[in-house]
This record gives C-alpha cells, structure tokens and sequence, in this order.
C-alpha cells in the first residue's frame, strides 16, 4: 500500500541542517494497525503528516501504491488526498460555526456525494456513535470525548482506505480513551488501514505493528 524509501525532514537553520526525520523507510502493507511511539520530538507527528499528505517537503521516495507522491501534480495529490485518506487530530480541527450534522457532512460534500446518500452514512454514524440527540448541536456544547468522536464520524464518512489519528486520545480520560481505541479496533476489522501516532502503550496494545521512533530515526519495528 505505502513504501517510503529513505525519506529525509530537515529544517535549514544558520549553519546546519536540523533532521526532524533520517533514513526512514518503512513498508505499509493495507489492512495493518500501526502504532508510531517515542518520546516527544522524535518525529512521531512529521512522519505522520508526511504520510497523510500533509507535508510535501522532504526528500527521498513516497510510494502510494504505484503512485509517486512527488511526481504527482497537485490536482492528482488533492484527489487522492479526498478519496483514500481520513485523519483524526488531537485538538479535533472541528468547525466551529457548523453542527454535528454539517460537520460530518463535510467530507461528503468534497466528495460530491448525492444528498440521499449522504443522509443515510450521517444518520449511521450518529447512531453508531450515540450521537443522534446531539447532531444540531455544536462542537462548543460537547464534551471533548463527544468531539473527538465526530471528529472519526467525519474522518470515516468518506469510508477512507488509510486512516491516520494524532494522539487521537491525548485530551480525553481513561474511559473515553478506552471507547475511542474500541471503535479503531473495529474499524481494522473491518478492513481500514490504521495508522496513529501516541505516547501511551495502552493504546499501541490495540494495533498489529509498533515502530518506536527516536531522534527522527526508526528505533525498532516490531509485530505485537
């Protein structure tokens, strides 16, 4: 599904070269759940984004499928961007002035999804989420495990083959932590490709594959 190949993340700084990630390369194969660890700055956050497409700058091969990242035009890069990835961040990135409903509703509308068919993945996302009494309200009224549960409703409306989540429970408590790596856990056995990145090795227990990162470097790769 993914091979990267000796990718390379620096940043210039007066007199060096500072590696936010060196040497990675790393195969993905689809239907895994891997767990990215390692301390803060090891690069757990620019791997992730570079594998979401998020990040273009760096050097060295991304392979997506057949497809070379970096040989793709843009247009090219945002289709795919829209039809095969998902992504679920810490601080939710949900939009404010939208409800419940419009924000699920979001991704759906990129993809041109008929009105019909978008009725019907909202209304079982809400039910599969228990989120149905809440889907008029706003991101402001919920609490932040409610939120970050629209945030995967709307992260796998578009039923996304890749999804990637940044320390998708690091605001919540134990409890909702617990629902959240619950619903991932499904969504693998389903057939998703699971890719996040987190500090706690409770959550990592949930997933197939664990590469511990240090110093942008790929520590240990490891089948759990």
């Amino acid at each position: 599904m993914i091979q990267l190949k000796e990718i390379d993340k620096y940043i210039e700084s007066r007199f060096q070269r500072i590696f936010l990630l060196k040497g990675i390369s790393l195969t993905i194969a689809e239907g895994e759940f891997i767990t990215l660890m390692g301390p803060s700055g090891a690069g757990k956050s620019t791997l992730l984004n570079i594998l979401g497409l998020l990040d273009e700058d760096f050097e060295g091969e991304y392979l997506f499928g057949e497809k070379n990242i970096l040989k793709m035009k843009q247009r090219e890069l945002s289709n795919l961007h829209k039809s095969e990835f998902g992504y679920i961040f810490q601080a939710y990135h949900l939009i404010d002035e939208l409800t419940v409903y419009e924000n699920i509703e979001t991704p759906l509308l990129y993809r041109k999804v008929s009105s019909s068919e978008r009725k019907s993945i909202i209304a079982n996302l809400l039910d599969r989420f228990n989120m149905v009494a809440k889907k008029d309200l706003f991101p402001t009224q919920l609490s932040g495990g409610q939120q970050q549960l629209v945030g995967i409703a709307r992260a796998i409306a578009g039923k996304p083959s890749l999804l990637l989540a940044d320390e998708p429970t690091g605001n919540l408590h134990s409890a909702q932590a617990k629902e959240i790596m619950e619903v991932f856990q499904e969504l693998h056995k389903e057939g998703t490709t699971i890719i996040q990145a987190t500090h706690t090795r409770e959550n990592a227990d949930y997933g197939t594959r664990l590469i511990q990162l240090i110093d942008g470097r790929i520590e240990s790769d490891e089948k759990i």
